[in-house]
């Protein structure tokens, strides 16, 4: 009888803790905001080759800003995501706006996987956008994304203002934030910048929305924010590259400030050499005498 008693507390102990371990797990899958990110894509064709000698990219036959996400957010977190895992990517359904996918939303990294890009966005992000009407299925939420791009054409922005692709020179943030600050109507962005080779490349923009897809600005979302916002910030100037083999302009005062100082170091290099073999010859002729 005590030892059914034990194992009735054991029971109703177990039962409890998994209770609490389900309620730990359970996501909160509600968001306050979306976030239409666009990339360029030289710089995600940059930054995917140096992660891996293996990695290429598709072919860029005419490079615009687009899509890499909307994404739900929760203020000042990475979250929700994920929210249904059973729900699966499923190619065939955005057959009816394909054309559309492959202008808006392509996909540059040359994967395994079969519209892997797709697939994770869908799966980690989609799936969570699903809880409004306007995103509410596969093809809703990718038709949505490239809606907002159509209306945020951060390309023709910049171009505006005199931001253009090169590789030849580098751009601060203050000239980006203006041009994109100018094409949303005031509406504050933020935008991002990566490392790559010891070098700063322009490489996200994101504008925010309401869950009733007016556009809102960006303060809340988790990063690197101040006056202007974005891990942009983090340098002095960056490159928007104009293809993914960027080799950063040699100024014709920097050649000839190089060529200067190889020859001064060769002379110098010549001047030691000398120097060198003299004394050389000057131990051998002491050496001599001395025997």
């Amino acid at each position: 009888m005590i030892l059914m008693l034990l194992l009735a507390v054991s029971l109703s102990h177990i039962i409890s803790v998994s209770e609490v371990k389900s309620t730990k797990h359970h996501h909160n899958h509600h968001f306050d905001v979306l976030i239409l990110t666009q990339h360029w894509p030289y710089t995600t064709c940059l930054d995917w080759e140096e992660s891996g000698s293996r990695h290429k990219c598709r072919e860029i036959t005419h490079a615009n800003w687009t899509v890499h996400g909307l994404w739900p957010t929760q203020w000042g977190k990475i979250a929700p995501s994920f929210c249904n895992n059973s729900w699966k990517f499923d190619h065939d359904l955005l057959k009816p706006i394909m054309s559309d996918m492959s202008l808006y939303w392509p996909d540059v990294e040359m994967r395994d996987q079969p519209d892997s890009l797709w697939t994770h966005e869908w799966t980690k992000h989609g799936t969570c956008a699903a809880q409004l009407p306007e995103t509410n299925s596969e093809v809703a939420y990718f038709s949505k994304g490239c809606e907002l791009a159509q209306e945020n054409r951060i390309t023709d922005w910049l171009e505006m203002a005199g931001v253009v692709p090169t590789n030849n020179a580098s751009y601060t943030l203050e000239n980006v934030w203006d041009a994109v600050l100018n094409g949303t109507g005031g509406i504050r962005p933020h935008i991002d910048c990566v490392k790559i080779d010891g070098q700063a490349f322009i490489s996200e923009i994101k504008v925010c929305y309401s869950k009733n897809f007016i556009r809102v600005n960006c303060d809340g979302i988790k990063g690197v924010g101040g006056d202007m916002m974005g891990k942009c910030l983090r340098y002095d100037s960056f490159y928007y590259p104009s293809s993914a083999d960027h080799e950063p302009h040699v100024s014709s005062s920097g050649m000839i400030g190089g060529i200067v100082c190889t020859v001064l170091a060769l002379s110098a290099v010549g001047l030691a050499v000398g120097y060198m073999l003299f004394r050389r010859s000057r131990r051998r002729g002491r050496g001599y005498e001395s025997l």
